[in-house]
């Protein structure tokens, strides 16, 4: 059942039902009466779910396939939710942070194939 998957969801983000009803703005109450199977939420709520956390509308609608969709990793979704509420002065730290690790990968993949 849809309200199955949407506690299974709510656990695989680490996140609480108030917590993802404001992500893609929703009213908390409404969202718990989803959650607990009471309403069956439009289409429209499940195009937010699907498009917001990256949810597989297969596996969202059908309960087939991968929870998210392949692209870009959870991981990865949430350091940029992160990175989107810093400031730019912070922005600019955490790019050259990036930077400094990829120039220390590509140096390490020097160190090996060189040897």
């Amino acid at each position: 059942m849809l309200c199955d998957r949407l506690k299974i969801l709510l656990q695989e983000l680490g996140i609480s039902k108030r917590q993802f009803a404001m992500k893609i703005s929703l009213d908390p109450a409404y969202f718990s009466r989803i959650v607990n199977g009471t309403v069956t939420p439009p289409s429209r709520i499940l195009l937010l779910i699907e498009s917001v956390f990256g949810v597989n509308k297969q596996w969202l609608e059908e309960g087939h396939g991968e929870i998210f969709n392949q692209g870009i990793s959870l991981a990865k979704r949430q350091l940029l939710e992160l990175i989107n509420t810093l400031d730019d002065g912070q922005v600019k730290m955490v790019s050259a942070f990036v930077r400094f690790l990829k120039e220390e990968d590509a140096r390490e993949a020097e160190d090996v194939g060189g040897t």
